[in-house]
């Protein structure tokens, strides 16, 4: 594979994730005034904030890459693009540099190669995809319901559309979706119950 065809594809995913990191620090900074717009960019602000639609857009470039290895590289590519930028606009905003907040979410990035080989594996492998969806699709449930023993509740509306979206990312047949939905719930109750954060 020769590195000039790999190119387009790093600066894409490094652009991309860059300008992701600047437009949701900006988001950040935004106060609330009573006008229509502001309320706008204050819910986008609370969107981006979440895990979800990070997951989301990690998946769909990892799922449509060409290959394994470019899944990998891209979405670490995108996502060390957007944590650089997104702590390099607060350092200028703010006037220091969060160490701790980009050393955690930097170590959470390095994993990503590892996540987005699962991701492409489950898109692109016929055998996988009847239990590979289930891990990103029961990562976004897990953020989009509350669960329990003897309850579920809905979290947050927006996670669940974008796990609809995985669905149709990941969808081969009605049986190999059967499966993955199943396995996503189990998924998604064991990550609530030993994740050791709250998203």
């Amino acid at each position: 594979m020769k590195l000039k065809s790999k190119i387009p594809d790093f600066i894409l995913c490094l652009v991309f994730g860059m300008s992701l990191g600047i437009i949701s620090k900006y988001l950040d900074t935004i106060a609330v005034d009573g006008s229509w717009w502001t309320y706008i960019l204050h819910y986008f602000a609370d969107l981006f904030t979440r895990l979800g639609i990070w997951v989301l857009i990690g998946t769909i470039i990892a799922a449509y890459s060409k290959t394994l290895i470019r899944a990998a590289i891209n979405t670490f590519i995108f996502f060390i693009g957007m944590l650089i930028s997104y702590y390099i606009y607060s350092a200028y905003l703010f006037g220091f540099f969060p160490t701790s907040y980009f050393i955690l979410w930097g170590s959470i990035a390095l994993v990503s190669p590892l996540l987005a080989i699962i991701v492409w594996k489950a898109k692109n492998n016929i055998h996988l995809a009847f239990i590979l969806p289930a891990l990103p699709m029961g990562l976004l449930l897990s953020l989009s319901l509350g669960m329990g023993l003897f309850y579920v509740y809905l979290s947050y509306i927006e996670e669940s559309i974008m796990y609809v979206v995985l669905c149709v990312i990941f969808y081969k047949e009605p049986k190999q979706m059967t499966i993955s939905v199943v396995f996503s719930f189990v998924v998604a109750f064991i990550f609530k119950q030993i994740s050791p954060f709250d998203f």
